[in-house]
């Protein structure tokens, strides 16, 4: 038994240094591994202009040296990556120029179904399908790390983006961390209702606090323990159900350019401290839109509040009113659609 795994084990490692025929030996447009990495500067780089992105990926994976000379010639090549995290399948996505360039699938099961190796921080076993590259990992964290450590070190990341379709954050919130250790910028954090303790709610908001686009759907909890929104500084911050959301909250928020909170349980004097605060420190805030259960009396809500202009209502929309916070800037509050309230900076 130990004899027959040993030369399964060597053929692996004769394969480690395998570049898919079809991607580059139809192509002719670079010498053998051995000259390759002996060649001038200049010649490398009208080689690499000859290059697709995925030829010049399996390049890299006919020794580490090649890799190195490779990447001082890579790293101005932009590339975006979506981390998916699905029901059945969890995979990482890499684009350039809004087309998807390499897909790499994370499996933990049935090793024997690979038949070839893949040196990313540790050599991994592989096996290629369509455009796909199938690799087997003991963990799944450690794969999504790698995987980002290896793109990291011959391209240049513009954002990192995330797509979940699972609540469990045990897996995926250490990878959202990781990136922000790592400064990678955050692009957009797509999440489904987040059932964990108040621990992983801290965890995943800290770490996605940069983010361009955070979507949650919600939280599963009557209350959510966070104190540090206001080091939330998001683009565009969308939040499905927010019905545990606070006054003092959805304040701290205005680090945020647009935010959208739905199910909100806020009242007219809630609504009245939110524009309070604003008028004297309204941050970066661009827009806050909030549906509420309470039907929101619009008068009350800005009663006492010092108005510099009125827009009437009709029997459309009711009446939109303006303030000038801090610096001068203006801007409006009403009841929209579907009482929905809009708090929005004049441009």
């Amino acid at each position: 038994m130990a004899p027959r795994r040993l030369k399964k084990e060597g053929q692996l490692r004769r394969q480690s240094s395998h570049i898919d025929p079809p991607t580059l030996q139809s192509t002719n447009r670079f010498p053998s591994t051995m000259s390759f990495v002996l060649l001038p500067d200049l010649v490398l780089e009208e080689i690499f202009k000859s290059l697709s992105m995925k030829e010049i990926l399996f390049l890299t994976q006919t020794s580490l040296r090649a890799r190195h000379r490779i990447s001082r010639h890579t790293k101005s090549h932009s590339i975006k990556i979506i981390v998916v995290d699905e029901k059945f399948e969890r995979y990482v996505q890499i684009f350039h120029n809004h087309r998807e360039i390499f897909k790499i699938l994370i499996k933990t099961k049935d090793k024997k179904y690979f038949d070839s190796l893949w040196r990313f921080q540790t050599v991994v076993p592989v096996r290629y399908e369509w455009n796909t590259l199938v690799s087997y990992w003991k963990r799944e964290v450690q794969g999504f790390q790698e995987i980002l450590n290896y793109f990291n070190g011959l391209f240049l990341i513009e954002e990192v983006s995330f797509e979940f379709k699972q609540s469990n954050s045990h897996r995926i919130v250490p990878i959202v961390e990781y990136c922000f250790s790592k400064n990678l910028k955050i692009g957009s954090v797509d999440w489904p209702t987040f059932s964990e303790s108040d621990e992983m709610t801290k965890r995943l908001l800290m770490a996605s606090r940069g983010a361009r686009d955070l979507d949650i759907k919600g939280f599963n909890s009557p209350s959510t323990h966070f104190n540090h929104f206001h080091l939330l500084k998001i683009d565009r911050l969308h939040i499905r159900n927010a019905s545990w959301m606070t006054a003092e909250q959805a304040v701290a928020l205005r680090n945020c350019k647009k935010i959208s909170l739905g199910s909100v349980w806020l009242n007219e004097e809630d609504i009245n401290r939110i524009l309070r605060e604003y008028i004297k420190n309204p941050g970066e805030l661009q827009e806050l839109r909030m549906s509420c259960y309470n039907d929101i009396i619009v008068e009350d809500m800005v009663k006492g509040l010092k108005i510099v202009r009125v827009n009437d209502g009709n029997m459309v929309r009711d009446s939109k009113y303006w303030f000038i916070a801090g610096g001068g800037i203006r801007f409006s509050a009403m009841r929209g659609w579907m009482g929905t309230i809009v708090i929005k900076r004049d441009p």
